[in-house]
């Protein structure tokens, strides 16, 4: 391959590789916001941002009733 494709290539590589990256920060945040609005703690919120923690769980238990940090342990 000829160096300048080679270099074009990892940058075009490069670019593809940030825009997910950068999708995957949104979400994140937005979970993150979402997660401390319902009254979970900031440490607690940045770990479930960061997993797969089902967040309508996490809504729906703290709408019934149960407090913010034994909803975490429940989705947990």
């Amino acid at each position: 391959m000829d160096p300048a494709n080679e270099t074009k290539a990892v940058e075009e590589t490069s670019e593809v590789e940030e825009a997910p990256n950068a999708e995957h920060e949104a979400v994140v945040r937005w979970r993150r916001s979402q997660m401390l609005s319902l009254g979970i703690g900031q440490l607690e919120a940045d770990m479930l941002a960061e997993s797969d923690a089902d967040l309508g769980l996490l809504r729906r238990l703290v709408g019934k009733g149960c407090p913010p940090p034994l909803a975490v342990r429940i989705v947990l």
